[in-house]
């Protein structure tokens, strides 16, 4: 059995403080609901979704944010939550488990809060990706050794594709910074002139159905990344489910809070998925290359594969037990 935590225990001098974080919490969800997550999930909502989803499919055996010391498993895994790893170091320094797993949602770099993912009471960190894994080990080489890439997974009987859907648009995913968009002019004006219906979702600023809706009516989507970078990459992973490859704007440095580390814009994707392009007149030469049939692409089946909510908890459920 493994113990999933996104927040701290109501015990010790938590109690109060973190009782009343739940009351509160739930007493939202009555009265205001959150505008974009839904349910019982903490930390990066899609990633504790999929993890905790995921193992319940695969009935392996696991609790999530218990309320008691006593009801913690062996091994423990800490997906988000600077206090939730701190008590978790701490429980482990007074031996209420053996294993201490943390990520991949807890920190930008693994020098943050005086290297605490790097704590000797921490089996292992898992990333996103393994970009993620190299800056962290460049950062702290004590990681070196114990520090995975672990990707979540996506729900892929929600994210599926309507059998013979009428598929005419091109579906453009921007994530860049609030009203930066004049990188997409020229992709766009492009896509128009070539005689097809263009559609253009900003991140945060839609909700989930409605990016199901989008990919329902997409043949294609293109995606700009928010700061240059991705540590995963969810919403292509739902689109390839989706059966919609998927073209990428690429980048390889970034510089984020002052640091200046290698990245990616789509870490898994690969060639059943989609295409990286560099510049417009990539995306014209790559744009062909899908337009004139030269590509072939199999997301979904990639995805059914390689990235279900099962096949990513199956892999990170066998890779610390086995640790």
């Amino acid at each position: 059995m493994i113990t999933i935590i996104t927040d701290p225990l109501p015990v010790g001098n938590l109690f109060i403080s973190e009782w009343a974080k739940k009351c509160g919490r739930i007493a939202r969800d009555i009265f205001k609901p959150p505008k974009y997550n839904y349910g019982r999930f903490r930390g990066h909502y899609a990633v504790t979704r999929s993890l905790i989803e995921g193992l319940r499919k695969l009935d392996l055996p696991h609790n999530y944010n218990p309320i008691r010391i006593s009801d913690m498993a062996d091994t423990v895994v800490v997906l988000a939550g600077v206090g939730a790893l701190r008590q978790a170091i701490e429980f482990k320094r007074k031996g209420y488990y053996n294993k201490l797993f943390a990520g991949p949602n807890i920190m930008n770099f693994s020098s943050d809060y005086n290297f605490m993912l790097a704590s000797p009471e921490v089996n292992a960190v898992i990333t996103p990706s393994q970009h993620v894994v190299d800056h962290y080990v460049e950062d702290s080489p004590s990681l070196s050794g114990r520090c995975f890439a672990w990707p979540a997974g996506v729900d892929v009987d929600f994210w599926a594709p309507i059998p013979n859907a009428n598929r005419k648009t091109i579906l453009f995913y921007e994530k860049h910074k609030q009203g930066d968009v004049d990188i997409l002019t020229p992709y766009v004006r492009y896509i128009l002139q070539k005689g097809y219906e263009v559609e253009i979702i900003r991140y945060g600023f839609f909700k989930q159905r409605d990016f199901l809706l989008s990919l329902q009516r997409a043949q294609l989507m293109i995606g700009f990344p928010l700061n240059g970078a991705e540590s995963q990459g969810i919403a292509w992973a739902e689109s390839w489910s989706m059966d919609v490859p998927t073209m990428i704007w690429r980048n390889e440095i970034n510089t984020f809070l002052g640091r200046t580390y290698r990245c990616s814009t789509a870490p898994y994707l690969n060639d059943q998925t989609g295409l990286f392009f560099d510049s417009i007149e990539d995306f014209k030469y790559k744009f062909a290359l899908w337009e004139n049939k030269k590509v072939q692409f199999t997301p979904r089946n990639w995805t059914l594969l390689n990235m279900s909510d099962e096949v990513c908890a199956r892999q990170l459920y066998q890779k610390i037990t086995q640790c």
